[in-house]
């Protein structure tokens, strides 16, 4: 039992004296990177048209105010379609039926009550159409009918997702020329990519918004101009940057 317990102390003095080896990993080379960023826009003749053309109408009585305003849309709607449209470019917005309330006079009498002086009511035809030729026939032809609330006119994409694609590739382009001639200039060459971003902040388009707010009567076909919708996109590469073998020395 003593020499059992003599061999186990010898064992353990000799490990504590061991000296300890610790190794660590070499530290990684830094690997010379160069980052080219580029943005590129695109400007597309929209082929989306969108208005919003409203009808409100009043009256001592709800039921006189709605067979009005009921009798002024059905000749938008008439006219809308003898000028070409569909139904599926047509949609009902907003639809509303609310009471007017008299004003109190100045001053005001301690016996003043609130009244029902009149309803109003609003309804509202969305239209999105292809013909963005009708843009300045839409507007006359609203106000003729009876609309007598015209705004939103909007020139928009029906595919925005297909111009965008041509940003992006000509944004990725430029961003390639861009990395070349950066490299070329500092008497280095071009290696691998080893990111490709997408960039968000600049990646996207927005619809032309006109402001065609009229509430007259009767006018003549009003001169619209749709103009082009820009589409934009930015793309970030980082490439490895590999010093080439001719490379002189800057003097």
């Amino acid at each position: 039992m003593k020499n059992a317990l003599m061999l186990v102390l010898l064992l353990g003095l000799t490990s504590a004296c061991t000296p300890q080896v610790y190794t660590t990993a070499a530290p990684q080379k830094m690997v010379p990177r160069l980052v080219a960023q580029a943005d590129a826009r695109v400007e597309v003749l929209p082929d989306l048209l969108r208005m919003r053309l409203g009808v409100v109408t009043e009256a001592p009585q709800a039921g006189d105010a709605l067979a009005d305003n009921n009798q002024r849309m059905k000749t938008l709607m008439l006219m809308l379609a003898e000028l070409g449209l569909s139904q599926d470019d047509l949609a009902t917005g907003q639809f509303q039926i609310r009471p007017e309330w008299s004003v109190p006079p100045r001053p005001t009498p301690a016996n003043w009550e609130r009244k029902i002086v009149a309803y109003r009511v609003s309804n509202e035809l969305l239209v999105e159409t292809s013909r963005v030729d009708l843009a300045g026939e839409l507007l006359s032809l609203a106000q003729d009918s009876g609309a007598n609330q015209i705004g939103g006119l909007q020139f928009d994409l029906a595919d925005p997702e297909l111009h965008r694609l041509e940003a992006i590739t000509a944004a990725t382009r430029k961003a390639q020329r861009k990395a070349q001639t950066l490299a070329a200039a500092a008497g280095a060459r071009l290696g691998e990519i080893l990111s490709l971003t997408l960039d968000s902040s600049t990646n996207g388009f927005s619809p032309k918004l006109m402001l065609a707010e009229a509430r007259s009567t009767a006018a003549d076909s009003v001169p619209v101009t749709a103009g082009k919708v820009e589409v934009e996109a930015g793309v970030t590469m980082t490439y490895r940057l590999v010093n080439s073998p001719r490379a002189e020395p800057l003097p």
